[in-house]
């Protein structure tokens, strides 16, 4: 069954990003609404977001419920909309709310279940545990692996053999990283000696982008892990990688 037509399916995949803290929250409500004054997908126009935004939080104030900022966000983290958990208000004030501000539809939790409820109607379609949804600012995805060919003269560096004790004779040589910056800058920074690493700075030719460009943009947690892997795999291909 496809949901109505108000509730686009970004909805059922959205993020949430509390401005407190979890460990500040001891107990979320058993039920709550997430409402935003922020126009939809659907509208495009964003410059109104900050002026409804405000009105929103003083007409919550005034109806004395109990709130809490959060951001609602796409998956690739690429769309974010500033929202407010709130609990006390009826469904009935809640859909009123929503339509008062332009919105398609609100999030509704209940015991941790999240669904999505369009404002126009009041259908409601299910998008599973809200605590799966919850994210932090480190979660952001704003971290990328790069890959720099290095001349096949970094093989005189003992350092490097060492570290590469399964090359295969005429492979190529690499150095992984991982960066919040862009490829291009962060190899322009080692070739200039600010933050380098010594062997990209002597030895670097260019980036290899056929070796990481299929890479998504990663969490700093995951993106450590992958600067890892990422070195392992090209060195179980017999290349010679330089990862620190």
């Amino acid at each position: 069954m496809k949901p109505p037509k108000a509730i686009l399916p970004e909805y059922l995949t959205t993020l949430f990003i509390p401005k407190t803290q979890e460990d500040e929250v001891p107990h979320w409500p058993a039920e709550f609404w997430i409402i935003t004054a922020c126009n939809p997908y659907s509208a495009g126009d964003r410059d109104g977001d900050e002026v409804a935004t405000k009105r929103l939080r003083r007409e919550l104030s005034q109806l004395g419920c109990w709130k809490l900022w959060l951001t609602a966000v796409s998956p690739d983290w690429a769309h974010s909309e500033k929202s407010f958990a709130v609990s006390g208000l009826s469904r009935e004030d809640v859909l009123a709310l929503g339509l008062k501000y332009g919105q398609n539809a609100v999030f509704h939790v209940v015991k941790d279940r999240l669904s999505v409820v369009a404002c126009e109607d009041g259908q409601e379609v299910a998008a599973g545990a809200f605590r799966e949804r919850l994210r932090t600012t480190v979660d952001r995805p704003a971290f990328r692996i790069y890959v720099v060919r290095l001349s096949n003269e970094v093989l005189q560096v003992k350092r490097f053999r060492d570290a590469n004790p399964g090359y295969k004779s005429g492979k190529p040589c690499y150095y992984v990283g991982m960066t919040g910056r862009t490829p291009d800058e962060r190899f322009a920074q080692h070739l200039d000696g600010y933050k380098s690493c010594t062997l990209v700075r002597k030895y670097g030719q260019h980036l290899a982008r056929k070796k990481f460009e299929g890479i998504p943009l990663l969490c700093h947690a995951d993106a450590v892990r992958m600067e890892v892997n990422h070195a392992e795999a090209l060195r179980a291909q017999g290349c010679a990688v330089w990862q620190k």
